[in-house]
């Protein structure tokens, strides 16, 4: 497997398992249990881990980084090696784009206190968000190998005829 289909498939995990631990902070009533957004309580980023509530909403933010992490590594991975692919990149940034709403409902979610409408609006977009991470990594399987130098030699013989001419 490739790097780029590892990425793919890393952006669907991740994006899986963030969804998973969204519905568990839901079932465990535990949305408000950072009450602040990007950080915890009281400033912290990482704050203790000793209620269940604070843990199962910091793993939720640490799956949707990971997330975040996945998408740029694949978005860099077609740049760099399949920039000629314009519908798989386009597809890839309006997937990052779904991201940023994704993040911007999840801040909203808790400055809003669960509103529910935002709730709601947080779980239907992260459905449409995994929806074309499973689209992506569909494309990314597909993908040839990405061409090598055009002037490095294929094979033994045309790196021989090469240094001999």
């Amino acid at each position: 497997m490739r790097l780029i289909q590892i990425a793919a498939f890393g952006l669907v995990g991740a994006a899986y398992t963030t969804m998973v631990l969204g519905a568990y902070v839901k079932a465990i009533y535990a949305g408000m249990s950072c009450p602040e957004w990007p950080t915890c309580d009281d400033g912290l980023v990482l704050p203790p881990l000793d209620n269940a509530g604070v843990a199962a909403e910091m793993f939720h933010r640490i799956a949707a980084t990971t997330v975040i992490i996945m998408g740029i590594l694949l978005l860099a991975l077609e740049w760099l090696q399949y920039r000629s692919e314009k519908r798989l990149i386009l597809l890839t940034l309006a997937t990052g784009g779904l991201l940023g709403l994704q993040v911007a409902l999840g801040a909203i979610t808790i400055s809003s206190n669960l509103h529910a409408v935002v709730v709601t609006s947080h779980l239907a977009v992260a459905t449409l968000f995994f929806a074309c991470t499973i689209l992506l990594a569909q494309r990314v399987w597909k993908l040839p190998p990405p061409k090598a130098n055009a002037d490095a030699p294929v094979n033994a013989a045309e790196s021989e005829s090469a240094e001999t001419t």
